[in-house]
């Protein structure tokens, strides 16, 4: 039997979830019997260790945001290579590899469903409704993506983030960490999210002047970058126990300084999928505190690895902050039990290994592949 040969195709690699995830699937799947190439419709590599695997990545830069001659060229690339399989992540990758997969009869996994909104917006209703009919799979990343997009039933499919333990392995002292943010607390409360209109940062930095007028033993991180980035500073100016950090390349080692990690989102935006900062949290032992709703609920237990809050609720999220830094108890056995379940559920090994198994399903093919 010839190596299976996987197609991907995704707008860039730059720094984020979808692209990690992407970048991890790769890595786990460098030695196995499976053939690989990338298609990149911008030349943003954040993620260069893709480079150094076993994959051929091509770059097909768009000359607009919508460039027709895509779909041209993917098709020759498809009819030269013959791939089984193409695995797009994202609505515009799926968009412009449908005509390709459907004429050259070559399967079609659409990925495009990372996150769970209430409501679908204009775009994402319009990408989901052309290119789903052209999916073999539609494959999500949470349970309540597909609830959210209204997936056929016959179609849908779950792979959850996996978290690669071998990214805290070589953590930053924890000591040097706090000095270099001219951190002297005892606790720490953090962050990790992008600054953008999604993530409701209005409800940390609220809730932090609540805690922060009761107590003076814990400081606040923000960590990440965005368009929101100094209307929140405005919000805390003058708060010299709330930090903001910018984009950073050492996340997990901060991380591994926090006593509670924290995910807040604006429900009325978008709902979240699986967050990977909330997997990296809960692999370093740390309890959660995260609004309730989207895939959040498949990977925080409330009142067992963490506690689960309504939309916009800061005075809710200071008094959970305030009994979880009361408790070291309980933080220490929400911590463990969140780190057991990401070991259990959510290991990079899980998902690369159920990733096959859906690969050899759609080629009808027996699970040789070990």
């Amino acid at each position: 039997m010839r190596r299976m040969k996987i197609l991907y195709i995704i707008d860039g690699l730059e720094a984020g979830g979808k692209e990690r995830r992407l970048v991890q699937l790769l890595k786990g799947l460098n030695n196995k019997e499976i053939s690989t190439k990338v298609i990149l419709l911008t030349n943003i590599v954040h993620y260069k260790e893709v480079l150094n695997l076993n994959t051929e990545v091509i770059i097909l830069k768009r000359k607009t945001k919508k460039d027709p001659l895509i779909f041209y060229k993917l098709y020759r690339i498809c009819k030269k290579w013959n791939p089984d399989i193409i695995h797009a992540w994202g609505s515009m990758p799926v968009i412009y590899a449908s005509p390709a997969a459907k004429i050259q009869k070559i399967k079609l996994i659409n990925a495009m469903i990372a996150n769970a909104p209430k409501k679908l917006n204009r775009k994402q209703y319009f990408r989901s409704l052309i290119s789903f009919p052209f999916s073999n799979i539609i494959q999500s990343n949470s349970f309540a993506g597909l609830i959210s997009y209204n997936v056929p039933e016959n179609k849908g499919n779950v792979i959850h983030n996996g978290f690669d333990f071998e990214r805290i392995k070589d953590l930053k002292d924890k000591n040097r960490i706090k000095q270099e943010l001219n951190i002297d607390t005892k606790y720490i409360v953090g962050m990790v999210a992008s600054l953008y209109y999604h993530k409701d940062y209005e409800s940390l930095i609220l809730a932090a002047k609540r805690v922060l007028k009761q107590r003076n033993d814990v400081t606040f991180i923000c960590i990440g970058e965005g368009p929101k980035l100094e209307q929140i500073k405005k919000m805390a100016k003058g708060m010299k126990r709330i930090i903001f950090t910018g984009k950073r390349n050492d996340v997990e080692s901060i991380v591994n300084t926090f006593d509670i990690g924290t995910l807040l989102t604006n429900l009325e935006k978008i709902g979240e999928g699986i967050s990977n900062s909330i997997m990296e949290y809960m692999a370093l032992a740390k309890p959660v505190i995260a609004t309730d709703g989207g895939g959040t609920r498949e990977l925080v237990e409330d009142n067992v690895t963490g506690f689960l809050i309504p939309h916009e609720s800061p005075e809710l999220l200071a008094e959970k902050i305030n009994s979880l830094l009361s408790d070291e108890n309980l933080r220490k056995i929400m911590g463990s039990k969140g780190k057991e379940k990401i070991q259990k559920e959510f290991h990079i090994d899980k998902m690369v290994n159920e990733h096959i198994s859906l690969y050899n399903k759609l080629l009808e093919r027996k699970n040789l592949i070990k």
